[in-house]
């Protein structure tokens, strides 16, 4: 069966630290994959506050996940730091994709990387839409609204 291969960003834009909790591991005594989802997620909206925004408030719209991939390279444990890169890229009309890379800062190595790919929604319309152009340049991106 064919795995799927997860690339982290060219560029990370914003990075945080995690320690692994007692609560984050499973019965096999590692970081449970459902754990590393909710990171992932805590890492989005860590990365929006540093650009001053909440996932529901970005010029107004909202932001919604659409996708999610991750690929777990190696294992993480109780109490490891973990350092949470988050870089943007594959930018369309109405989202784009949120990857990171999870290190384990002690050993130095790579826990998994990730891609959630996000859009932009108007919740009171109740549709997607396009992203503000104020964003895209915040991220040093070009529209990439298409005529």
């Amino acid at each position: 069966m064919p795995r799927i291969k997860v690339l982290p960003p060219e560029q990370f834009l914003f990075s945080m630290e995690r320690t692994v909790g007692i609560s984050d591991v499973n019965y096999a005594r590692h970081l449970d994959s459902v754990a590393m989802v909710n990171i992932l997620h805590e890492a989005r909206l860590q990365f929006l506050a540093s650009l001053g925004f909440t996932e529901g408030n970005i010029y107004g719209l909202g932001m919604v996940v659409t996708d999610l991939a991750v690929e777990h390279q190696s294992e993480s444990f109780a109490n490891d730091k973990l350092i949470i890169d988050v870089g943007v890229g594959f930018f369309s009309r109405y989202g784009f994709d949120i990857g990171f890379q999870i290190t384990n800062s002690a050993l130095e190595t790579v826990v998994c990387t990730a891609k959630m790919g996000v859009v932009f929604f108007d919740f009171d319309k109740h549709h997607i839409t396009e992203i503000p152009i104020a964003f895209t340049g915040l991220l040093g991106q070009p529209d990439s609204r298409v005529a």
